[in-house]
């Protein structure tokens, strides 16, 4: 029960970080999409993931 509790939390935190990372930079004009690809990397990795995504789209 403890493992899904955490899986469950950093799923939410991982959201909760793409949103306001979206918000912060959408004025730039660098857009990070919010799926399911982009939430599990970030839940996975944390904020590294943010920035390689970032990366990602600007060099694409």
């Amino acid at each position: 029960m403890h493992i899904i509790v955490f899986i469950i939390k950093r799923l939410v935190m991982a959201l909760c970080m793409l949103y306001a990372f979206d918000v912060i930079v959408s004025s730039a004009g660098v857009i990070v999409p919010i799926n399911v690809v982009t939430i599990l990397s970030v839940a996975s990795l944390g904020l590294p993931a943010i920035f390689g995504l970032v990366v990602l789209q600007v060099l694409v």
